[in-house]
Order: C-alpha cells, then sequence, then structure tokens
C-alpha cells in the first residue's frame, strides 16, 4: 500500500506558500494532483470538535501560518484506503487525535460547511483534527477524504509578529466606541505577580492619552491569566493586576481614580488554549472595556 510519510528530518524547506506543492510536514498520497493551494502567513482558523466531556460541539481558535490544499484524489484508490495512510502517518508522528469522524458521521461536523470543503459527497466522506510537532512548533492537521479529493488543513500556531502597530490612543479609541473593548497584551507583568513590567510604558501612557482626550469616557479595567496556577489564585492575581494598571494611571498619570473600575475574571475567559505557551500568552492581557 503506497503510504504518505509526515517529515521527520531537517532538510531545504519549501518557500512559504509556494504554489503548487505539499506542505512540507506531510506528503501528498503518491498519484494526487494538487488543485487548489491556498496560504496566509498570520490568520485566524476555527477549528470545530466535539467536546468528549459534555458531548458538545466547541470552537478551538488557532491563530499562525494557514495552509489550505486540495488535491485530487488518483484513480483506483478508495477514500478509505487513502484516508488510513493519513491517519497512520500522524499516528506514528505522535499526533494527538481531537476528532474523527467517518461517511454515516462527517456530515455533522460543522467545521464541513465552516471551511468550505467542497466535493465532500454531501458529507459522505472520512475526516480528522489532530495536533502534532512540526519543526519543534505546534502544528495542527484537518484532512478530509471523499471519493474524488483530499483537503489538508495544516495551521501552524505561532505569535503574531509583534511591534508592527503600535499601540496609541486613537486606535483604542476607534476599538472601544465601535466594539465595547479594547484587547491589550501590551502591558505586561513579572510572572505570578502584579508587577508591571518597565516595556509597559507606552501602552500605559496611550492609556493615559486615551483618557485625556475623551474627558466623559470610563473604563473598567479586566485582568485575565492563563490557567497557570489554581483558579482562585488566578482570581486574585488578575484583580490585583488591574488595580496596578489604575494605580499607574491614577499616580503617574494623574488621571482621576473615578474614571477607572477594575476587575479581575482570572482564567475564566481564554481566548485561545492553554495547552501551549503560545495559547497561554494570548490569554494573558489586560482588556478596558466602556462603562456606560
Amino acid at each position: 500500500m503506497p503510504r504518505i510519510l509526515l517529515s521527520t528530518v531537517v532538510g531545504v524547506w519549501l518557500a512559504f506558500g509556494q504554489p503548487h506543492a505539499d506542505h512540507p510536514a506531510i506528503s501528498s498520497y503518491p498519484g494526487s494532483r494538487i488543485l487548489s493551494h491556498k496560504a496566509v502567513e498570520f490568520d485566524v482558523y476555527h477549528l470545530t470538535i466535539r467536546n468528549q466531556a459534555d458531548d458538545l460541539w466547541e470552537q478551538v481558535k488557532l491563530e499562525g501560518n494557514i495552509f489550505r490544499i486540495l488535491y485530487r484524489n488518483p484513480v483506483g484508490r478508495s477514500a478509505l484506503e487513502i484516508f488510513r495512510n493519513y491517519e497512520q502517518a500522524l499516528r506514528r508522528s505522535g499526533a494527538r487525535f481531537v476528532y474523527q469522524c467517518e461517511p454515516r458521521t462527517c456530515a455533522a461536523w460543522p467545521l464541513y460547511k465552516e471551511q468550505r470543503l467542497t466535493n465532500m459527497g454531501s458529507g459522505s466522506f472520512y475526516g480528522l483534527a489532530a495536533q502534532f510537532n512540526h519543526r519543534g512548533a505546534e502544528s495542527w492537521a484537518v484532512v478530509a477524504v471523499s471519493n474524488s479529493v483530499t483537503w489538508i488543513h495544516i495551521v501552524e500556531r505561532k505569535l503574531m509578529q509583534g511591534g508592527l502597530v503600535r499601540v496609541d490612543a486613537r486606535a483604542m479609541a476607534e476599538a472601544i466606541y465601535s466594539k465595547g473593548f479594547v484587547s491589550l497584551d501590551a502591558i505586561q507583568f513579572d510572572t505570578g505577580k502584579a508587577t508591571i513590567k518597565p516595556e509597559s510604558k507606552s501602552a500605559l501612557e496611550q492609556i493615559a492619552q486615551l483618557l485625556r482626550n475623551e474627558a466623559n469616557l470610563a473604563l473598567e479595567v479586566t485582568g485575565h491569566t492563563d490557567d497557570t496556577g489554581t483558579p482562585t489564585g488566578n482570581q486574585q492575581l488578575s484583580l490585583d493586576r488591574a488595580r496596578s494598571v489604575i494605580q499607574s494611571l491614577t499616580t503617574e498619570y494623574r488621571i482621576p481614580i473615578g474614571r477607572l473600575r477594575p476587575k479581575g475574571v482570572g482564567q475564566s475567559e481564554p481566548v485561545s488554549s492553554n495547552a501551549t505557551e503560545t495559547g497561554r500568552a494570548a490569554n494573558r492581557r489586560v482588556v478596558l472595556r466602556r462603562i456606560p
């Protein structure tokens, strides 16, 4: 039986988004032909999977490099044979499977329609979602195989390149007045403490400028943590961090205390998975929300 192989050796990697080429982490089934190849250097991928604990669908938000490749299957090979090759290769690589389905159940997978997996025979296909390691980084694979085509989606998790957009008062005002809040990761704290790091100074200056520009604006300052530690401890830590931000704004920048209100929600409102450092970093944040 022909086999695909996940790349396990370091070689000359293909250029990012090179058209008509397999993703370097996972090769195509022999005889397959690429019909479509789309790559985005940084975007969000919403992966819907079944939560085994409560048997409900849940959506995992993945951010990073995203590859979507559509293959025409070779003649004379069944969907099951092709799918099993991908499944076996991922298992050999040590991948962690988070979802699997077969023709009688794949039609119910929300991702099938959310990600517009075309030519899937009205849901009559084999599918899986798995997490694996590629080039030392967390990656995710979605594989869907019908009788005619195979979809391969790869997400290479990473943090967005920072420093490209400066946190400024005008941008924060636009977000707050359009969405009601703005989320900031530019305010950093010492690990496990509420002490604000010096590199947060620029962000604090811009928050102060925002409040000076908008004389009638009052803000709720909410601290968020990852799930390191205990829920009770993180709840208190997030509140302490919110209070530290307010203390800095009132003492160093002379913002009236009546325009600011602290809140801590601990680890209860993650925006990413806490299974990796990338996800935990995204969950550690300060949110400014407009008080009506």
